[in-house]
């Protein structure tokens, strides 16, 4: 896996995040090495990277520590992106991020977009070539990646790697979610049926049915092959998932092999 030396203050505006920001920022770095040497040879039409919550690329996690933010992680990977595709809603952000991208040469000028996600995706997925393969980090703050944007990325050769807030939001306010008609919880999983597929599981099931219901909506977009990591506090309070999506088998692979080594450096085994 390539490393990263921690970046410095460089006077633009950096976010505050959670220190767990850091554990899916150690799978996202290597997936994307993995990804990128295995992918670099083959018959695509480049290999090129998707962010529609990208931040605004330097995050300092609580406690002081300056991290990279995903688009620049993505950015310093030593087999390049054919392009970057980087969408930030909030203007502070953005416009650190468009300073801290230009600062690092790659193949093509990146295309950087402002706005609202789900707004601005089609404008995306217009610059993806139909035979290039693609990796999407989709990393709201929450609830706000609407199942229709994964639909309009599914329209390409799209692997996901989607922030699922199960615990810090879905079950936190499911009591408004199914209140509420067409609420937040609705538009990313694409219906106001989660609720009748989690209610006859326990309480404390509720989270891995609402995984797999979800799982099974991005079934119909095509997609085959999955696989998610799970997210926590430094005292083991669940937070999210990272859940991994691909129409290829080979995506697939490389997911399993790379979560394989956890954050702390521990190893796991594929069996």
């Amino acid at each position: 896996m390539f490393e990263l030396e921690p970046p410095e203050d460089d006077g633009l505006y950096i976010e505050e995040v959670g220190a767990w920001s850091a554990d899916k920022h150690h799978f996202l770095r290597r997936y994307i090495d993995a990804f990128t040497t295995a992918m670099k040879s083959k018959p695509w039409h480049g290999l090129h990277y998707v962010d529609l919550f990208a931040g605004a690329g330097i995050e300092r996690l609580k406690g002081g520590r300056l991290d990279w933010g995903s688009p620049l992680i993505a950015a310093q990977s030593p087999n390049k992106f054919a392009c970057l595709h980087l969408c930030e809603r909030k203007q502070r952000s953005f416009d650190a991020l468009r300073v801290r991208v230009g600062r690092l040469e790659q193949p093509e000028e990146p295309q950087l977009l402002r706005g609202n996600a789900n707004d601005v995706v089609h404008d995306v997925v217009a610059l993806l070539p139909p035979r290039a393969l693609t990796l999407a980090f989709l990393d709201p703050w929450g609830l706000h990646l609407h199942f229709e944007t994964l639909r309009s990325l599914s329209q390409r050769r799209v692997d996901l790697i989607i922030f699922f807030p199960d615990h810090m939001d879905a079950l936190r306010n499911w009591k408004i979610y199914r209140g509420k008609t067409d609420s937040n919880l609705d538009q990313v999983v694409g219906t106001a049926a989660w609720y009748d597929a989690i209610k006859s599981h326990p309480r404390d099931q509720w989270a891995d049915a609402l995984t797999r219901f979800y799982i099974d909506q991005i079934r119909t977009l095509g997609y085959r092959y999955f696989n998610h990591e799970r997210i926590t506090r430094h005292d083991g309070r669940r937070l999210y998932r990272l859940i991994f999506c691909s129409r290829h088998e080979r995506g697939g692979e490389i997911w399993r092999r790379v979560t394989l080594r956890k954050p702390g450096g521990q190893q796991t085994f594929d069996f």
